[in-house]
């Protein structure tokens, strides 16, 4: 079954498709988050609702894969309003800049390691689950 986003739509159309998708996702949980009083972020809440839906089937990546490439290649764009916002705090940049740096350069390092974790255990969870599925025989070997 074709999805919308992955017919013979333009390019913009179906990036737009996507985003809508993704934003939809982002309110859902924003939704969870506040019915339930959860102390993580609805951005949080939608990444893990997301992976379930990617890992059982529900969504296939090339449903979101565009709208989730435009956003990482535009990323940059959304941090320039937080970088123009700190021109304000120049005296605090002067007197405890080199505070401020450290912590970001930590907290950076601190992420990469994180994230260097986080990839080299799911490459290690997904090759265990396809060397499981290649040793389980079909129900059509079985049978015969």
């Amino acid at each position: 079954m074709s999805s919308p986003s992955t017919s013979k739509m333009t390019y913009p159309l179906k990036v737009i498709t996507q985003l809508l998708f993704l934003i939809g996702l982002w309110w859902i949980s924003n939704c969870i988050q506040k019915f339930f009083h959860l102390p993580l972020s609805a951005g949080v809440i939608g990444l893990i609702l997301l992976l379930f839906a990617l890992m059982s089937g529900v969504i296939k990546l090339v449903w979101i894969k565009s709208g989730a490439d435009f956003i990482l290649a535009e990323l940059v764009l959304m941090f320039i309003p937080c970088v123009v916002g700190l021109v304000k705090y120049k005296q605090l940049f002067l007197t405890q800049g080199w505070q401020l740096i450290l912590a970001v350069v930590v907290g950076t390092i601190c992420v990469m390691v994180m994230t260097a974790y986080s990839v080299h255990f799911g490459f290690k969870l997904e090759h265990k689950l396809q060397q499981k599925q290649h040793r389980r025989p079909s129900k059509v070997e079985a049978h015969s």
